[in-house]
């Protein structure tokens, strides 16, 4: 049976995104909430959309070369960001990756985390 892993919008003002996972009795936070990613720079609706295809990709090549030595797995952050953010043209391609890459299950939840849901998620 795969992991089932709960993505949230990050409470913390810094961060995007956090990753619980209860079967491991911690979580991950991820994605710098002050600057881009591949994600919003393919969005139309995004402030930081980039029409140019190839400006969108030269800049997700760069990001990739800028993190080409950092350790992996699951349970980093880096790894999230590489795979969720900076992986697909779209936010939903990148969690479905992440899932494939890792075998688990992410149930994404379109809310910002709170103390309560987090209590409940990790006892």
């Amino acid at each position: 049976m795969k992991d089932t892993y709960y993505l949230f919008k990050s409470d913390k003002p810094n961060k995007k995104w956090v990753m619980i996972m209860p079967s491991h009795r911690h979580l991950h936070y991820f994605g710098s909430s002050a600057h881009r990613d591949f994600t919003l720079m393919n969005d139309k609706n995004s402030n930081h959309y980039e029409p140019d295809k190839d400006k969108r990709n030269k800049v997700k090549e760069n990001y990739h070369k800028r993190h080409a030595n950092e350790k992996g797995g699951r349970h980093t952050a880096s790894s999230m960001s590489k795979i969720i953010l900076w992986g697909k043209p779209t936010f939903k391609g990148g969690v479905k990756d992440y899932e494939k890459t890792f075998n688990v299950k992410v149930v994404f939840k379109d809310t910002k985390l709170t103390d309560a849901i987090q209590k409940k998620l990790l006892l």
